[in-house]
């Protein structure tokens, strides 16, 4: 057996991923060759001990070494491998996450050759003693699809090989009656101190009456509590309160209504790919013609409202999948747009990896860094997370701290110098470094550094003096800006002690009648929030056989109420069918408008609801 030492070296040549790939077999080369054995350990530098990791192999053919269809870059291991290889030139590249350095090998196997190779992987930073946390929370166990099978085990060493802190997996799972005690049996029992597995779900995921023409948008929730105080599985209630594709028979809910459950549950919730859309065949199903060509949204066209409505919302994704180009921007663009109006939401990131589809699994290929002062847990991530203490990224890393306080954080704008501190490090997984820093104010450039030549780590102190409403966040990108990039959270400046803006309430011109005579009727009107499909009663109003105005949270159902009569209830959102044309028919460039929102606003004060009631038989 020979044996190749260990160290870090990094050599030039990289690994192509447009490699095709082979899934591994344990039998050698079926040509006359006798195959070579390569037997890798992967060390971590500071502990010794084997670490979870990802490794590429580019044997002698030009494939790239695959375990599973789920994942063609390469294959995961706890640490140790052994590969039947051709012989020739092989090139090895082990990565872990973002924070590692990569370490990459050119070996000139032998027919018949065994060789084992030890590795050690170094941080470039540690950002876990710095406070800072990596997570992922938008991937799913099963999408769909069902293409691949998929097992608990890969998913968590999947997360480990990418130095995911917390790893959320989303429905559905491979279970066959889940529920969160037995997700979390499953979760918890996989988990280790340095990657806590748990579930979630990607809800709401909403399609107006089940048409992927008009999907409401899609959130990721976080830190949500599984059981409500009455002991009801919060899963398939989130589950009933969205309608996916060709659901038409579905009762329709809006986003909200589920976001109300979220944050009841404890939990948070994220628009995510707020932007994305495409042209494909759709329909068949659900009383939808077939077509070979339509608009199919994954827009997050519910989202003006419920920024209007609360915001009933914590976050949006500034990225989704580092491939998303025109999408990721769009997303930027949109949080800067809702920050300069006032509303604080915090800039998140998510994979949406999934991993039943073939080159699907794929986590943590944009994550969410998240600061704590904390200890770390799910529930303080959460928090700190829906407080836009962050930094997405798809590779550089970026810690910001302004008068050394994290992103998020609020100051007086009264003159005084604030200082800006910025550090920044090149992913460990690229190594040609980066190439630009932006700091950005109100969504515009306020101060650029291009690095010439790139730099696999920078630092640097500005000072702020501000005396107006203003908030900053920094950039940071790779050798290739779209698909290499991270984005800090914003600091704000307030003239005065923030305010955030008014929830804006729906301005209801409500009648009672007879649904036989249409007369009019005297009855009351009952406020219903709903927990997504659970309704919690409020505030009741008396109602005169004229009917009156009504001023109420846009997010409440209204119950009619009569004697002799059946209740009715209505809702000034679903219930409106103007608002609900203007909301469903929105396409992205609306989004970054802000005219979209205050024509919302318009709609909300111009609700018409005729509760028509029917006796009591």
């Amino acid at each position: 057996m020979k044996t190749i030492g260990g160290g870090t070296l990094l050599l030039a040549v990289l690994l192509g991923a447009a490699m095709p790939s082979r899934l591994d077999s344990s039998e050698a080369p079926t040509n006359a060759t006798r195959a070579a054995v390569l037997r890798g350990t992967v060390l971590d530098a500071v502990t010794g001990r084997p670490t979870a990791c990802t490794v590429a192999i580019i044997d002698a053919t030009g494939h790239t070494v695959s375990e599973s269809e789920g994942y063609r870059g390469g294959f995961r291991c706890e640490g140790r491998f052994s590969k039947n290889l051709p012989p020739g030139r092989t090139r090895l590249r082990v990565t872990r996450g973002f924070e590692t350095r990569a370490v990459e090998r050119v070996l000139e196997l032998k027919e018949g050759q065994d060789v084992s190779v030890e590795l050690r992987l170094e941080r470039v930073v540690d950002l876990r003693r710095r406070g800072w946390f990596a997570g992922d929370s938008h991937a799913h166990m099963i999408h769909g699809e069902r293409t691949l099978p998929v097992n608990f085990d890969d998913v968590a060493l999947a997360a480990r090989a990418e130095d995911l802190q917390y790893f959320s997996l989303a429905h559905a799972w491979s279970l066959t009656d889940p529920t969160p005690e037995r997700l979390a049996a499953e979760l918890t029992s996989r988990s280790t101190p340095e990657c806590l597995l748990t579930w979630n779900l990607e809800a709401p995921k909403n399609y107006y009456r089940g048409d992927a023409g008009r999907c409401l948008g899609h959130c990721w929730t976080l830190g949500m509590r599984g059981r409500t105080p009455e002991g009801r599985d919060v899963i398939p209630l989130l589950q009933q309160a969205s309608a996916h594709d060709y659901e038409s028979d579905k009762p329709s809910f809006a986003n909200f209504e589920s976001h109300h459950l979220i944050r009841a549950q404890g939990g948070a919730a994220f628009y995510s790919h707020p932007a994305r859309w495409w042209t494909g065949p759709w329909g068949g199903q659900g009383g939808y013609p077939k077509q070979d060509k339509m608009r199919v949204s994954n827009l997050a066209v519910e989202l003006p409202l419920d920024t209007l409505l609360g915001p009933t919302f914590d976050g949006i994704d500034v990225l989704t999948g580092a491939g998303e180009f025109q999408a990721n921007a769009m997303a930027f663009e949109l949080w800067c747009l809702l920050l300069n109006h006032g509303y604080r939401v915090a800039a998140t990131a998510s994979s949406d990896s999934c991993f039943d589809r073939p080159g699907g699994a794929t986590p943590g290929a944009v994550r969410t860094y998240t600061f704590l002062d904390e200890p770390f847990s799910l529930p303080a991530a959460t928090r700190a997370t829906a407080r836009g203490r962050t930094f997405a990224t798809s590779g550089p890393l970026l810690l910001a701290t302004l008068d050394h306080e994290p992103p998020g954080s609020s100051f007086a704008a009264d003159g005084r110098e604030r200082q800006l501190a910025i550090e920044a490090w090149a992913s460990g997984a690229e190594t040609k470094g980066l190439t630009r820093l932006e700091v950005l104010k109100n969504g515009k450039p306020f101060w650029t550094n291009v690095c010439s030549p790139a730099c696999l780590q920078f630092s640097t102190n500005l000072v702020l003096r501000e005396t107006a409403d203003s908030w900053f966040c920094v950039r940071v990108f790779g050798a290739d800006p779209q698909r290499q990039r991270a984005v800090s959270g914003a600091f704000f400046f307030d003239a005065q002690p923030h305010q955030p803006p008014t929830p804006v309430p729906a301005r209801v011109q409500a009648n009672l009648v007879d649904a036989t005579t249409g007369q009019g009727i005297s009855g009351t009107v009952t406020e219903v929030t709903f927990h997504a499909t659970l309704p919690r009663d409020g505030r009741k109003h008396d109602l005169g056989n004229q009917g009156g105005v009504l001023i109420v949270p846009g997010t409440v159902r209204l119950r009619a109420e009569a004697p002799g009569y059946q209740p009715v209830t209505l809702s000034p959102v679903l219930d409106h069918p103007e608002l609900v044309e203007a909301v469903t028919r929105l396409e992205a460039a609306d989004l970054l408008r802000w005219e979209t929102f205050e024509r919302m606003r318009r709609l909300l004060g111009q609700v018409r609801l005729t509760f028509r009631l029917e006796k009591v038989k």
